[in-house]
């Protein structure tokens, strides 16, 4: 089975997921907890002000609905390479089931956790929901969440930001135009976004990385090389949204940008560069659409 094909996220395959060393580790209790934590602030949610849910919370709830997910999130890590370079052998086929079924659960606890306020924080977290939606074929749910709070998501300004902060913040407008794809208006906004980023770099980067130690300026160079990649992979996506043959070169730029995350040490980086890698792969291969 291509990834190009439909791969249904089966029962069978959520069961096995359930039974993975990472999430039997949480503990039995702890796993209900978070479940149920979830599943009411999910209903409450939908519901909103229709009808009272009564359900005590606890001031760690939250932080447990994170380790639960992350148990989750670590079943799809396994995986993952297997989503990303599928072939027809039984193993590849399960190992990319239990990529899909461990983003399914871990998007369906992430999505009810509070939307962090400050700018970078924010950017992980939607951008890391919004890759765990597509590979857990949750995307349709994805959009109607990014319509929900749409005012939260909003791209942070990049008035007074730092060189590196002002591309961060700029490719998460790009990833929110390309996740809700509104149509070719939000296409074209990327590519936009992507040239006047170029423009920029020569005004910006060179005072940027004279700011810095030698020591520390390696690592911002790095940082800047990982967002350069996933700017470039970004401007693929916008222009080829539904071709055959970019594959490789997603593959190079992502690849390329999480080595390059790898070396500045930033984790959250590479992290999301590694969720958008197979994201980016599925959206172009348009099986979730």
């Amino acid at each position: 089975m291509m990834m190009g094909d439909k791969m249904v996220i089966t029962e069978d395959a959520l069961n096995r997921v359930d039974q993975h060393w990472a999430v039997k580790a949480v503990g039995d209790d702890r796993l209900a907890r978070a479940l149920e934590v979830a599943k009411v602030r999910t209903v409450r949610s939908a519901a909103e002000h229709q009808t009272a849910i009564v359900f005590d919370e606890t001031g760690t709830d939250s932080e447990l609905v994170k380790l639960v997910a992350t148990a989750y999130e670590i079943a799809a890590i396994e995986g993952l390479d297997a989503l990303l370079h599928p072939s027809g052998d039984e193993a590849s086929v399960q190992l990319r089931l239990q990529a899909r079924a461990g983003a399914y659960r871990a998007y369906a606890l992430r999505r009810t956790l509070p939307i962090p306020k400050g700018p970078e924080d924010l950017i992980f977290h939607v951008l890391h929901l919004a890759a765990l939606a597509y590979c857990g074929d949750q995307w349709a749910d994805l959009r109607r969440w990014l319509k929900e709070h749409e005012r939260e998501v909003k791209p942070p300004s990049v008035e007074d930001a730092t060189w590196d902060n002002r591309v961060l913040h700029r490719l998460f407008d790009c990833w929110v135009r390309l996740l809700r794809t509104q149509g070719g208006d939000d296409l074209d906004g990327v590519r936009g976004i992507i040239a006047d980023l170029r423009k920029d770099q020569e005004q910006y980067e060179s005072g940027f990385l004279a700011e810095f130690d030698n020591a520390a300026a390696q690592s911002a160079a790095f940082r800047l090389i990982a967002l350069y990649h996933w700017a470039k992979a970004t401007e693929l996506l916008a222009i080829y949204m539904e071709p055959a043959g970019i594959e490789a070169e997603l593959d190079e730029h992502f690849e390329a940008g999480r080595k390059a995350a790898s070396a500045a040490q930033d984790a959250s980086l590479e992290v999301i560069l590694r969720w958008l890698h197979a994201t980016s792969r599925l959206m172009v291969a348009g099986s979730l659409k």
